[in-house]
């Protein structure tokens, strides 16, 4: 009764309601049927005086009531009828609203109270004083926040939040609108739509009735029922699960794969060999599937093409490191990454000689400095070759949109990054990163990227682009891939300035290459589904133990056995937990 939202879908309507209530309260009956005045109502009750604050009448009549009117008011010591029971009073009559407009509200509370009958939307105010009635549109959303619990700077965030969320929401399930009502916010239980003050004021239930093709139907969530979930930190905890639940992208890299290794454990039958890629790319160490140095897949490579690089040791003095800095000519901000890594892990833009003395001390591997391309736009390009064939091939393309957030002059950067799922989920990191920083308000259109790297483990998006593939595209990485020696399978992760002058093989720079363990990236922009990822991963393996079984035979290479195998993933999971 004190957050509504109003919602047109698909052949129907959604109306949904946080009741917010004094801990002291009693608990709400769950909904059922009773007879009002001589209609049959289904209503959550309060036991204490006997109303409700939404009931459902026949197959698509709603009520939904919301405390207060338009400004908060002081309220009196006691009052002639509760608000729930003048919900039920005018609700059960044959014509609600013109019994609103008629009845006598003296002596009785502030109110609002909402009304979707036979397929119109009414808004009727009471203010203590004098009613208020408008109709309003079903063509669009609506939402209401209590004036007594919320001042018009947070009505007006809600407000937004239901916009945004609206904007990039790709379905309207009913699951969909609740979780917005359970999850929306910032992470602030003061001002979220599920709220917990101090203990003593709490959201306490989520009622959603959904009128579609003329039926009604209602849902009814008891959040102490759920165990409390109204606590903030737990709140957070339901948020980071739902999302990385029902977004196949963020689930754990086993549970993509699992389904496929099926195929993986046919193609090592085939080839006798679990590590059937091993000879995929003869020169580079395992074929850059584990524990392949970047350092010295950088010393094959031309080094027009990718930035200026210096190796540090693990445990090697600040003092030689900035020595080998000048030597190499290497500035600030410098981009910081294991040598041996993964996933984005460790990776980090240093701007100031601090921050390379703070990596420095936390890190326990040996690390790569990397002169800062700034060019805006970053991609990976999945490349192969076939053993025999004269040119290679270009599978699939992935854009990469860097973790950024674009100011609207009230919300903080805190605020901004709790309002997209992706970003929500990296704000534990980017607080330990930022601290008090992401307490800043932008101004209005201001953008700051957080992120400045296209890692997904980081925040960024990645979005399909593999209708950019063309034969001039595709010629300027063949010839590039060329110029390393044996190289025929892997992705490579590219800055450059425009996608003109890539056309053009002009203004770019090959920030990584990778090896047999890279993944068609691409298979993660979130319009695809996770049967699409497994159709992608079927593919590039089949190609994988194809280009690897024809360097065998070609070249008269052994492949990797099983025992060399399982040594080389011991080492790679024992350097990984150093990292961690």
């Amino acid at each position: 009764m004190c957050t509504v939202t109003f919602l047109p879908v698909k052949n129907g309507v959604y109306l949904t309601s946080n009741r917010d209530e004094q801990v002291t309260r009693a608990q709400a009956l769950p909904p059922q049927s009773y007879v009002v005045n001589g209609l049959t109502l289904t209503f959550p009750k309060d036991p204490d005086k006997g109303g409700s604050w939404m009931a459902l009448k026949g197959d698509a009549d709603v009520a939904v009531l919301l405390n207060g009117a338009f400004v908060k008011h002081i309220p009196r010591s006691s009052y002639r009828k509760s608000r729930g029971l003048i919900l039920l009073e005018i609700f059960s009559q044959e014509f609600p609203v013109l019994y609103f407009e008629t009845y006598d509200l003296l002596e009785v509370e502030p109110f609002t109270l909402i009304l979707y009958l036979k397929g119109k939307l009414y808004e009727c105010r009471w203010t203590g004083v004098q009613k208020y009635l408008q109709e309003l549109s079903t063509s669009i959303a609506h939402i209401w926040s209590s004036a007594t619990l919320y001042e018009e700077d947070i009505v007006l965030q809600r407000a937004r939040w239901f916009s945004d969320w609206q904007a990039h929401q790709r379905r309207f399930a009913v699951k969909d609108i609740l979780d917005f009502h359970r999850f929306g916010g910032t992470g602030n239980p003061e001002q979220d739509l599920v709220i917990n003050r101090h203990g003593k004021m709490m959201t306490k239930s989520i009622t959603n009735i959904a009128i579609v093709k003329g039926k009604g139907k209602m849902t009814y969530l008891d959040l102490q029922q759920l165990g409390k979930p109204a606590d903030g930190k737990l709140m957070l905890w339901f948020r980071k699960a739902a999302i990385r639940t029902f977004n196949w992208e963020y689930w754990p890299l086993q549970l993509v794969y699992a389904p496929v290794m099926w195929y993986w454990f046919w193609l090592s039958l085939k080839a006798r060999s679990l590590f059937f890629f091993s000879a995929a790319n003869p020169l580079i160490l395992n074929s850059g599937f584990a524990m392949g140095k970047k350092s010295s897949i950088y010393e094959l490579m031309p080094g027009k093409y990718y930035p200026k690089t210096l190796l540090c040791r693990s445990g090697e003095k600040i003092e030689d490191v900035e020595k080998d800095l000048e030597l190499k000519g290497l500035r600030f901000p410098l981009m910081a990454k294991p040598d041996i890594g993964e996933r984005g892990v460790k990776v980090k833009l240093l701007q100031s000689e601090p921050e390379l003395r703070n990596y420095l001390e936390e890190n326990q591997v040996d690390f790569l400095l990397q002169e800062y391309i700034d060019y805006e736009l970053e991609v990976g390009v999945f490349y192969y070759r076939i053993p025999g064939e004269r040119k290679g091939q270009l599978s699939g393309i992935v854009g990469k949109e860097f973790l950024k957030v674009r100011g609207d002059g009230n919300a903080t950067i805190a605020m901004l990054l709790g309002k997209e799922d992706r970003s929500f989920l990296q704000l534990d990191a980017l607080n330990k990163l930022y601290g008090n920083d992401l307490n800043r308000v932008l101004a209005d259109g201001v953008c700051e990227e957080l992120v400045p790297y296209g890692s997904h483990n980081r925040g960024a998006k990645f979005i399909d682009l593999s209708f950019r593939i063309n034969e001039e595209l595709s010629t300027v990485i063949d010839q590039f891939c060329q110029k390393i020696p044996e190289f025929y399978y892997g992705r490579l992760d590219i800055k450059f300035k425009s996608w003109e002058e890539l056309y053009a093989g002009e203004h770019f720079a090959v920030i990584e290459v990778n090896g047999a363990a890279s993944e068609p990236t691409h298979m993660y922009d979130p319009v695809h589904s996770v049967f699409f990822a497994w159709k992608e991963i079927i593919r590039h393996w089949q190609l994988l133990y194809q280009i690897s079984r024809l360097n065998a035979r070609r070249k008269g290479l052994m492949l990797m056995g099983n025992a060399e195998g399982f040594r080389m993933i011991k080492a790679h999971v024992a350097h990984l937990k150093m990292m961690a």
